[in-house]
């Protein structure tokens, strides 16, 4: 480039000088293009039109699409045996399929298919792998020849009697069943051979009182021993009808459990 300038510059000199040297005019209008374009070489782009058009084809990333992929990734959490995390998986589905939608109406303002398409990929591979573990586990974790029960049984119909036995409970009076619930806080944290078992984890382990209707008295039978926990307890027995006081929930329970099996 700069011999090409200097060459620029002695054709110039001659031609100032009154022409002296190879300087004709057959020999001028040559040397005239090629200045010309060793010139336009020599003259950088419009920087400011290079940036300008860079920033142009700049697209942000979808804040939506980035939140899908972390719900997917924490669906995870769907494979424990509690329906409501079921939601986590589901939320990652919506915002995915919300960013993926938002990408499609503004394709010069947002990036991010990919990224959503990830999340609702691994948001719906796992609810349906959590949703499919549930189902399994729910179908086969009822001991055989037990029935299973719920609290809602235990309930009496009637908001006035809601502190008596029920008719659905009084007809279950000897029989095997099975039934799920949270360890009320004990005394002592392991070797337990009696404890009361509550319908929810909010009233046995953070301060609650339940009321009678979610409260069912264990005896474990011999040699059964429980240690306590706050996870979901699995036992099946023998039920009976039979208001005994217990000094956990430091009230009378309404029913009781003599348990062969626990889990």
């Amino acid at each position: 480039m700069s011999r090409g300038l200097g060459r620029i510059e002695f054709i110039v000199r001659n031609q100032d000088l009154g022409g002296r040297g190879p300087s004709n005019s057959a020999d001028a209008m040559p040397m005239s293009s090629l200045e010309t374009s060793l010139a336009a070489s020599a003259i950088p782009a419009d920087s400011s039109a290079t940036s300008d058009e860079g920033f142009e084809h700049y697209r942000a990333l979808s804040g939506s699409a980035v939140v899908s992929l972390i719900l997917g990734i924490v669906s995870v959490v769907s494979l424990l045996d509690f329906w409501i995390l079921k939601v986590v998986p589901i939320l990652g589905i919506v915002a995915g399929l919300g960013a993926l939608r938002t990408i499609r109406r503004q394709p010069d303002e947002l990036s991010g298919r990919n990224v959503a398409l990830a999340g609702v990929g691994v948001s719906a591979f796992l609810l349906f792998a959590g949703s499919a573990w549930s189902g399994y586990s729910y179908a086969v974790e009822v001991p055989e020849g037990y029935q299973r029960i719920d609290y809602t049984m235990l309930k009496h119909p009637e908001e006035s009697r809601k502190n008596s036995v029920s008719p659905a409970a009084q007809a279950l009076e000897g029989k095997k069943v099975f039934l799920k619930g949270f360890m009320f806080p004990t005394a002592h944290d392991k070797g337990l051979t009696r404890f009361v078992l509550c319908r929810d984890n909010g009233d046995c382990c953070f301060g609650g009182q339940p009321p009678p209707s979610d409260m069912v008295f264990i005896q474990l039978k011999t040699p059964l021993q429980a240690t306590f926990t706050t996870k979901i307890r699995h036992v099946a027995g023998i039920f009976h009808v039979a208001g005994s006081h217990s000094s956990d929930v430091n009230k009378d329970v309404l029913y009781q459990l003599e348990a062969d099996y626990i889990k």
